[in-house]
């Protein structure tokens, strides 16, 4: 059985959390004897400082010269995993024009032609998805959809799409209110991060991408509460997608004014971070479906301190506190609440930061927790939905 991945975003962009996802996914199929493929373009979540050749060039991807065609595709190995990548001349979506997404979708077409996959599997909701859906079912090929972002609006993504699979069954919920069908949850592929030999104490409370939808306004306040009230805490931020200057110019919240704050950039291996992680901190305020951070959180035994957006306390489970985020910041993220709606976080903090007791019991429901997201249970399932995807479209009939 072959399987194509396809989405404009590049599938080795170390920036965008639904590529990290898919390329385990992915992994993880061709170890059950699935031969998987992706094609996509050097679009990218957050662009790294530098030109298009040297952002693609950091996904480890290597040029591919094809005979009589100018050199435009790269090609990136990930295990049995063949990554290519077209080569684009913009590095984010909005800069990449219609014309551009059709030189794209006629590239996919001529793989569809020469991988004759059994498989497409995609996500996203421009005309590029749309259309190779569409041409994938004309040629008897099954399509899948990934579905772990909260934002689509429109079903007519989904007209030609004959299995749809999600991460949590809080999104499942959401897309079966919202368009009355129903997403197989399939849950999370994670391996756990390897944490470096010499990482010493794990000692920060850690919180990732620092955005407005992640809850940077109520970090800060978190943040400013526990350095009055809370001098065994020390934060660490991990500058993913947005960076707490990229906020502080927007809000004015003077971040480099506490000392008890260290910041690091973009990190193509997470070892480090969590190696250096006591408590992860999760204060999403939109539909957060299933982010990998806490299910990595658990299987090293980090407890965690979230609210209940999304799917995120479903993935948590017993290993967190889980807190519910003040209504007006779920309405307007920009919002800075008052320092009070930072009382319980600190507190749960503080019970997590010294009383030892108290931590090693949600360390333990952290490890119990990963045992329900190991892979392995879930795999050989999945492969069986996606076998019978491919026996019904062969057959002509409906998924």
């Amino acid at each position: 059985m072959r399987l194509l991945f396809s989405a404009i975003n590049c599938t080795l962009d170390a920036s965008n959390g639904a590529a990290i996802s898919i390329r385990t996914f992915l992994r993880m199929l061709a170890r059950q004897g699935v031969e998987c493929r992706s094609f996509s373009a050097s679009i990218y979540d957050r662009p790294a400082p530098g030109s298009a050749l040297d952002n693609i060039g950091a996904t480890g991807a290597l040029p591919v010269q094809e005979p009589g065609m100018p050199q435009t595709l790269w090609l990136g190995m990930d295990e049995a995993v063949s990554h290519y990548i077209e080569f684009v001349p913009g590095m984010r979506q909005q800069d990449f024009p219609l014309a551009h997404e059709q030189l794209l979708l006629n590239r996919a077409l001529a793989v569809l032609d020469a991988y004759k996959p059994d498989i497409l599997m995609l996500y996203g909701n421009r005309r590029y998805e749309r259309t190779l859906l569409k041409v994938a079912r004309e040629r008897g090929i099954a399509t899948v959809f990934y579905l772990v972002n909260p934002s689509y609006k429109d079903e007519r993504n989904f007209e030609h799409v004959d299995l749809v699979f999600t991460d949590t069954e809080a999104t499942r919920q959401l897309y079966r209110e919202r368009f009355d069908f129903d997403p197989k949850v399939i849950g999370k592929f994670i391996e756990p991060p390897a944490i470096p030999a010499r990482s010493g104490e794990r000692s920060y409370v850690t919180f990732i991408n620092p955005s407005a939808e992640k809850g940077v306004t109520l970090f800060y306040r978190i943040l400013e509460l526990a350095t009055e009230t809370l001098p065994e805490a020390k934060f660490l931020v991990v500058e993913s997608r947005k960076t707490l200057e990229e906020v502080s110019e927007r809000t004015n919240m003077p971040f480099g004014h506490f000392p008890n704050l260290r910041r690091v950039g973009l990190q193509r291996d997470m070892g480090a971070v969590f190696g250096a992680t006591k408590v992860l901190l999760v204060p999403s305020l939109w539909h957060d479906s299933g982010p990998r951070v806490v299910v990595e959180a658990c299987a090293l035994g980090i407890p965690l301190v979230t609210t209940d957006r999304g799917g995120v306390a479903e993935l948590a489970g017993e290993a967190a506190i889980v807190i519910p985020p003040p209504e007006p910041l779920v309405r307007n993220h920009w919002l800075i609440p008052p320092i009070s709606e930072a009382i319980p976080w600190v507190e749960a903090l503080r019970a997590l930061l010294t009383d030892a007791t108290e931590y090693d019991h949600y360390r333990k429901a952290a490890l119990a927790r990963w045992a329900d997201h190991d892979p392995a249970r879930r795999l050989p399932g999945i492969v069986k939905l996606l076998e019978e995807a491919v026996a019904a479209r062969r057959a002509g009939g409906a998924v």
